[in-house]
């Protein structure tokens, strides 16, 4: 893969905070704040067409694969997020959507595997990010790969009836089920889940990988820090019964209280366009020694 051109950084990272392998192929370092409130610093990874579609929603067409063209160097981002965070953050229905996947840095770009690897272990983390499937009901299929990866811890966040369901049934090796606060809609609040995964897990720094419901439940919740937005060259349209998902999606902010985002970084490969951002309402402080190793 030829290395990612990178365009505009506000403050760039000492190519340092990676292994050179990495810094070349990013085209720069990569480092992130660290927050002091109690719960982790969260990034979200998503891909977009030219207007605004982040799936296709047709069967065997979801996710962002055929948004992104299964586009080389987004896979390549989204592995170096997932290497660089303590956990991954997904609801349940994109791990039915897009049955099969494993959020793992080397299953969304093999050819790194070994640079992923040296990453962790300079960073004192596991072989692995935790894996946080959220789901309100618990009603998720155990089957899925996800939850059947060699060394791979996954939690499942739910709320206390969903745990109940989950109770019922025989978690497979390596699956906790965490009862987390209720948020109005009877989903898991992000809030509290924020708090227990710093507080029983150690996470630090998260990963969220969607789907919208989830990631717009986390934008009203303030609890959102930076945004790695890929946006793909290319027009997918809406019908006006059309079910094609946006970034937000299942509320409408009004103009005094939309969120607004700084503009953090410019990268591109090709006709992709990669771009970074920073939520305002972030209050993180950031450590001289932060980098890549954020505990």
């Amino acid at each position: 893969m030829d290395p990612i051109e990178t365009l505009y950084e506000h403050d760039p990272a000492p190519a340092e905070t990676l292994p050179a392998a990495l810094a070349e192929i990013y085209g720069g370092g990569l480092a992130f704040p660290q927050r002091r409130d109690g719960r982790p610093y969260v990034i979200a990874n998503f891909v977009s067409t030219l207007d605004g579609v982040i799936s296709y929603d047709a069967l065997g067409r979801q996710g962002g694969g055929p948004i992104s063209g299964e586009n080389e160097a987004d896979h390549a981002i989204m592995g170096l997020l997932r290497a660089t965070v303590d956990a991954v953050i997904f609801g349940a229905k994109s791990l039915s959507e897009d049955s099969g996947h494993v959020r793992t840095p080397a299953f969304i770009y093999p050819p790194l595997a070994a640079a992923w690897a040296e990453l962790r272990a300079r960073q004192g983390q596991p072989a692995l990010p935790l894996n946080v499937v959220v789901s309100g009901s618990g009603a998720v299929d155990l089957n899925e790969p996800n939850f059947h990866h060699p060394g791979l811890r996954v939690l499942i966040a739910t709320t206390s009836a969903g745990a109940a369901r989950l109770a019922q049934q025989t978690l497979p090796e390596g699956v906790t089920a965490l009862a987390v606060d209720e948020a109005p809609d009877g989903g898991v609040a992000p809030g509290p889940l924020l708090a227990a995964l710093w507080r029983n897990y150690g996470v630090r720094l998260a990963l969220h990988e969607g789907g919208p419901s989830l990631f717009t439940s986390f934008l009203r919740a303030n609890c959102l820090d930076e945004l790695f937005l890929t946006l793909a060259p290319q027009f997918a349209g809406r019908t006006d019964d059309s079910r094609r998902p946006a970034l937000v999606q299942g509320y409408a902010f009004l103009p005094g209280s939309a969120p607004w985002s700084d503009l953090l970084s410019v990268k591109r490969a090709g006709e992709h366009l990669f771009l970074r951002y920073r939520m305002r309402a972030s209050s993180a402080t950031t450590s001289p020694a932060s980098g890549s190793s954020h505990g």
